[in-house]
């Protein structure tokens, strides 16, 4: 009984919200109406390499060190909006609605996959501090309690800051990663099958860079996943 009422007092001063356009929710939801029938969603015959439409597709035969790219929402509208408060202003609560989404675009897009366990994108301790919290390390644990797979922290790390992709040319988005990321522990990931979590992906680089060392050192396939991918530009 006094479980509820402490329930209802969090929720009246504390009320739920959408994790996408923020209106609030009832107690238990993550999602309001509108948002559950308009998100960007990616369906229908998808590329198992670059995660989009195949109408959409953005591989141009690039040469990828991951074995396949999934993601449930395009990044675009309230999916954009959501992870923009869920990275920039702190709603973490809002790891356990993306977490539920990727856990069932991994279920459909990598059915067949048996991973050994989950590892998400690091940042360096300088951006953790900033930030208070590792944003795809919240999405990992997410991840690994819906799937039931193990959520393995510090096999990656991130050796130096970099400029934010999103705010270079594609162009020199490859060269802005490279030798930044490392593998903490090479006898974890020889001859393993990983599933490697990040909250959004552009043009597919902080994977493709993160794959490679995993490659290195040994892992038998990487397969990622992130919330959303950003659309292909018209």
């Amino acid at each position: 009984m006094m479980i509820k009422i402490f329930d209802a007092f969090l929720n009246a001063v504390f009320p739920r919200r959408c994790s996408y356009c923020g209106k609030t929710v009832k107690p238990g939801m993550s999602c309001c109406d509108d948002c559950a029938v308009s998100l960007p969603r990616i369906e229908g015959e998808i590329c198992r390499k670059c995660g989009r439409e195949k109408k959409c597709c953005s591989c141009r035969n690039a040469e990828k060190y991951y074995d396949g790219l999934a993601a449930p929402f395009y990044f675009t509208g309230n999916v954009r909006k959501g992870i923009h408060a869920y990275k920039f202003r702190r709603w973490r609560t809002s790891a356990e609605a993306f977490g539920g989404e990727m856990a069932k675009t991994v279920r459909s897009r990598f059915e067949s996959v048996d991973f050994d366990f989950i590892i998400s994108v690091p940042l360096t301790d300088k951006s953790r501090r900033e930030r208070g919290y590792n944003q795809c390390e919240l999405l990992a644990d997410e991840l690994s309690r819906h799937l039931g797979i193990e959520h393995k922290k510090d096999i990656l790390v991130k050796i130096y800051e970099t400029r934010k992709q999103h705010t270079i040319s594609s162009v020199f988005r490859k060269g802005n990663l490279s030798g930044v990321f490392e593998v903490n522990n090479p006898a974890e990931v020889e001859g393993k099958t990983i599933l490697l979590v990040d909250d959004i992906s552009t043009t597919g680089e902080t994977f493709n860079e993160c794959s490679k060392m995993l490659w290195l050192y040994g892992a038998e396939s990487v397969y990622c996943v992130s919330v959303a991918l950003t659309p292909k530009k018209k």
